[in-house]
């Protein structure tokens, strides 16, 4: 198994509300300074610019991060440039409820560290979004959010959700998006719930190839539904199809899941030493349990028509059904079988 990248994850900010639907579940702080995990941060990206491993951060549940923080991510922004940023592109999820000259404010503060765009999540309308968002008046939050940064200039991305419970919603959610400004960085797309975190215990929500082929031409659109290319949204045995073409060996990226118990030791270790046990530690969660050929021929329901936007969806869903099977302890956390 070949690594060619780290991903460091480290969540400094908790979200306002809880999520039906939820991919990463149960949320962990990692209880650390931003000074602390900025400098560690930073000899990481050293380390990458010197030839190293290509280096990835997530340090946030939620974009909601404080003036400080902000200003040490802007810093790393500024030194170590790459294509992701956490500051360019902000996400409206896990916002606590502000007031129109409350978010002008934060949008504003925003912009002026390079945020260009804001992306909303949106489970339906209404009452039906805010029930799978956990918090009343998060719809017109986010509506509000979006309408005001495109007024600022910000670009605007929406995802929707297609479940059985918002399907009713879905037009008039994309009637009111139409009304928001538009920028030529706009983006727009519909996908199911992903199976992962809570959003695994919902799959009575799930819609299936009869109603996904039944949809109208404009939300087919947004969920790229064209199977013949290899993308959009398939059912369970529509998967299994394009598994069967992919590689037996996928390179892989290292996860490093920093917190108040592990950062000393990565403050002074060498980066030859993290990267080694990170890797063998990798490889032994991914030799306890079935290959993703292994699962699919175990658990694949080959005239399965729920549909999945990922694949990976559905790799996650085998390897629960292994794991109800057959029990075991390893670090889940360290494979590409959990979001995070």
């Amino acid at each position: 198994m070949a690594f060619s990248s780290l991903h460091i994850h480290c969540k400094l900010v908790a979200c306002a509300h809880a999520c039906r639907y939820c991919s990463m579940g149960k949320k962990t702080l990692s209880a650390l300074e931003p000074e602390r995990l900025h400098a560690l941060l930073a000899r990481f990206l050293e380390w990458e610019a010197q030839g190293g491993l290509r280096i990835g951060y997530v340090v946030n549940y939620t974009d909601n991060f404080d003036r400080r923080t902000l200003e040490l991510l802007h810093d790393l922004a500024r030194r170590f440039p790459r294509t992701y940023e956490p500051l360019r592109r902000m996400s409206l999820g896990g916002q606590p409820l502000r007031t129109d000259q409350e978010l002008k404010t934060w949008l504003a503060e925003r912009r002026a560290f390079g945020c260009i765009s804001a992306h909303g999540s949106l489970a339906g309308t209404g009452p039906v979004h805010d029930h799978w968002n956990g918090q009343k008046g998060n719809f017109d939050l986010i509506l509000r959010t979006l309408r005001m940064a495109g007024e600022m200039g910000f670009a605007l991305g929406a995802r929707l959700f297609v479940a059985r419970s918002t399907l009713t919603t879905l037009k008039d959610l994309n009637d009111l998006l139409d009304t928001l400004p538009m920028h030529p960085g706009n983006w727009r797309y519909a996908m199911p719930f992903f199976y992962a975190g809570w959003a695994a215990q919902l799959e009575e929500e799930r819609i299936d190839e009869a109603v996904r082929d039944s949809l109208p031409d404009w939300l087919l659109a947004l969920m790229g539904a064209c199977i013949s290319t290899g993308e959009g949204c398939r059912s369970e045995r529509e998967w299994i199809e394009l598994l069967r073409m992919a590689p037996d060996t996928p390179e892989r990226g290292l996860v490093l899941n920093v917190n108040a118990q592990n950062i000393a030791m990565l403050e002074q270790k060498c980066f030859e030493e993290i990267v080694s046990d990170l890797a063998v530690r990798t490889q032994a969660a991914y030799a306890a349990i079935p290959s993703a050929a292994e699962l699919c021929e175990r658990y694949g329901d080959r005239s399965g028509t729920k549909v999945y936007g990922l694949a990976r969806c559905l790799e996650m869903k085998w390897l629960d059904r292994h794991l109800a099977d057959h029990p075991m302890p390893f670090e889940r956390a360290l494979t590409h079988l959990t979001l995070s």
